[in-house]
């Protein structure tokens, strides 16, 4: 962050910070009338304000990165201490960011249960705490007269029985360490099993001149398949315009769910200038995208986030400018007498 302009202290990334502390998009919001559209409306409120949270997770990934790349190798113990310090604070940010965003829908949901207990009443003079606690997931909370038989379960008891139906999530940190099995010069495979005996079958298939695909097939004890998912993903490059193009197709089962296209260009030395990502459904509707610029002139980075609503409208939702990178070293700077010092051979 910046440090205030009549302190005296030089501030390099003064014009970045003002870009990155301005919040227009606040002005945008439209009060709420309090009422059963006006809950439902709140509602909605609250999950874009959970995606919106969800498309900068992607940002704070600086926050470990910098601390890194400032202290590599052999450091000062007083530096490493404040590598340390840094990395704590960002992990401990990061988790404050998902947990909160979280809450937003949390929240969000229970107003739109209370909008559906009342909807076939005459208002919400009838409400009682104990719909207000039964919204929020209360286990001692009696279940509403008026909330319609089609709704009934809490986020976490959905959870629960999804789980039931499919079995361990195949990217649980619960599967027991994988054994690894090559099963030709293309193809090798890694089994693991879950804590109800499930088993993890990943294979990884990488076949002369169609990319990587990567199979991950979920099995109960008795044998039944649970899951089946696959991605595959391909890479091509365009020598006239140094463009390199990823594409990552994801796939449940033999269903095409999702594709995200990356595209990467340098300039004459290697060095980046523009990269797109562009994600899309499966039935091919764009559904967000995130680029990165550089200035070639200034050094100034510059990170933006679109995403796409049901209308099928881009809108950007997020934007990060980073300044240039500042001169570092590898090593500690000679002191400034040491030319003065016996022996000193000049250098």
């Amino acid at each position: 962050m910046g440090h205030d302009p009549d302190t005296g202290i030089y501030n390099p990334y003064k014009t970045q910070t003002e870009k990155n502390t301005r919040t227009p998009w606040l002005a945008e919001t439209t009060p709420v009338d309090v009422d059963l559209d006006g809950l439902t409306e709140y509602a909605k409120h609250m999950g874009d304000a959970n995606k919106d949270l969800s498309t900068k997770q992607g940002h704070l990934q600086h926050l470990t990165s910098m601390p890194q790349d400032a202290w590599t190798g052999a450091t000062l113990g007083e530096a490493s201490f404040v590598r340390s310090q840094m990395l704590a604070n960002a992990s401990e940010f990061s988790s404050y960011v998902r947990v909160l965003g979280q809450t937003l829908m949390n929240i969000g949901s229970a107003a739109q249960t209370v909008a559906d207990i009342y909807n076939s009443a005459d208002g919400l003079s009838a409400a009682s705490l104990n719909d207000v606690l039964f919204a929020f997931g209360d286990p001692n909370a009696s279940r509403p007269k008026g909330l319609p038989k089609q709704i009934g379960q809490t986020y976490d008891q959905a959870v629960a029985d999804a789980a039931a139906k499919s079995g361990t999530p195949a990217d649980s940190p619960l599967w027991g360490t994988p054994t690894e099995q090559v099963i030709s010069p293309y193809q090798k495979s890694e089994t693991s099993f879950g804590p109800n005996g499930e088993r993890r079958v990943v294979t990884t298939s990488t076949p002369p001149g169609s990319g990587t695909i990567v199979t991950t097939v979920v099995y109960a004890a008795d044998g039944k398949v649970l899951s089946s998912t696959s991605s595959r993903t391909s890479y091509s490059y365009d020598y006239s315009t140094r463009t390199g193009t990823q594409t990552v197709q994801s796939y449940s089962g033999d269903k095409l769910t999702g594709t995200s296209v990356t595209r990467t260009t340098t300039d004459t030395s290697g060095n980046l200038t523009n990269q797109t990502t562009t994600n899309s459904d499966g039935k091919g509707n764009t559904t967000g995208s995130r680029t990165e610029t550089v200035n070639q002139e200034t050094g100034e980075q510059t990170e933006t986030t679109t995403s796409v609503n049901e209308k099928h409208e881009s809108h950007e939702t997020d934007r990060v400018t980073i300044g240039k990178e500042t001169a570092g070293q590898q090593t500690v700077e000679k002191p400034i007498d040491s030319q003065y010092q016996p022996g000193y051979q000049g250098g």
